[in-house]
């Protein structure tokens, strides 16, 4: 016990050096961002195409060929870096699974500042206009379904927002910021959950939560599965079941202002009957959060990972399992030639519609 604890005294020393000698020497905040390189949030716009012109990249294709390392950044205690880094501003920020989120300088390496979520953090991180002029806020999410909106400059909080109740909620999606508001989606981990056959599997379902993104009051909540859930029996166990449940939305929300929507992948149900939101694409009034209209891919996908047989746990596993294709990736907006525009979709089935 007495190593263990020098050990992890000696690391947290370490680690601090490290981030005393690595601190950039002066904070100038982020300036204009025209006349830098930058990739906001997870698709790089709000249509979410992941589209980078040679213009927005200030790199040439052929260029490409001839990149090397410049700096490398080491996170200390982290195991896992699941979130896109967003750069913004002439500053990368990027959050990882100790909670850590970090703002370093794209040029040298250099850290600004360093801020700890309550949870892991997993979502890219989307910067947008602050409070005043030449003010910046970074919005992200954890995954213990709380929002955050910090001083991108500086890395102090504005606000906290917890959008999901649900011991099980996280938020892995990037936030989506449109004219003042953030676009925040809601999935869960209780599929896992359900692997312990005394677990009461399943009450989460999932949602959009728009917010007000310079202080976080949150405006309309939609749930992909309107009706709240109700006990339906019993597992051979005897342990309580519910339903509905599941339709975690696992993506950052794609934004249509021409007709004023928002466009959501959805996941399967953890229960049967699988309701007919999941595994779907949905469309939402981004003013009130209605639901404009919804396409199911495909029905009766119920699913949780207690129906891995491998796991010899099936007690929770619903009869006539799905095989779990969720749309986990963002719908993609694009206009076409003739005028109209379309969504893509891809499922984890490898299909894309």
């Amino acid at each position: 016990m007495k190593h263990h604890a020098i050990i992890l005294a000696l690391t947290a020393i370490s680690s601090l050096s490290l981030f005393a000698q690595n601190t950039c020497p002066q904070n100038a905040g982020l300036g204009d961002w025209s006349t830098r390189p930058n990739w906001n949030g997870w698709g790089a716009s709000i249509t979410n195409t992941r589209f980078q012109s040679a213009e927005g990249a200030q790199l040439a294709p052929e260029a490409v060929s001839r990149l090397k390392l410049k700096w490398a950044f080491g996170f200390p205690g982290a195991k896992a870096v699941y979130g896109q880094p967003t750069v913004a501003g002439g500053r990368v920020f990027v959050g990882v699974d100790t909670g850590s989120v970090y703002s370093i300088d794209a040029s040298t390496g250099c850290m600004y500042w360093m801020y700890k979520a309550a949870a892991a953090v997993r979502s890219a991180i989307s910067v947008g206009p602050g409070r005043t002029p030449g003010e910046h806020l970074a919005y992200f999410g954890d995954l213990a379904g709380n929002a955050y909106a910090l001083n991108a400059a500086t890395g102090e909080q504005v606000w906290k927002t917890q959008v999901e109740i649900h011991p099980a909620a996280r938020i892995t999606g990037a936030p989506q910021l449109y004219q003042n508001r953030l676009y925040i989606p809601v999935a869960s981990l209780e599929e896992a959950n359900a692997l312990d056959p005394a677990y009461q599997c399943c009450t989460f379902r999932g949602s959009v939560v728009a917010v007000d993104a310079l202080t976080g009051r949150q405006i309309w909540k939609t749930y992909v599965i309107p009706d709240p859930p109700k006990p339906v029996g019993r597992n051979v166990k005897g342990t309580q079941q519910f339903t509905p449940s599941g339709g975690g939305v696992w993506n950052s929300p794609t934004v249509d202002p021409a007709h004023r929507a928002l466009y959501v992948g959805t996941g399967d149900a953890y229960t049967s009957p699988a309701y007919k939101t999941t595994d779907a694409i949905l469309a939402l009034d981004m003013d009130n959060g209605k639901v404009l209209w919804s396409v199911q891919d495909l029905a009766g996908d119920a699913w949780v990972v207690s129906c891995i047989k491998e796991r010899n746990a099936p007690e929770n596993c619903p009869k006539d399992a799905g095989p779990d294709f969720d749309f986990g990736a963002s719908p993609i907006l694009r206009p076409l030639p003739s005028g109209k525009t379309i969504l893509v979709a891809a499922q984890k089935s490898g299909i894309i519609w």
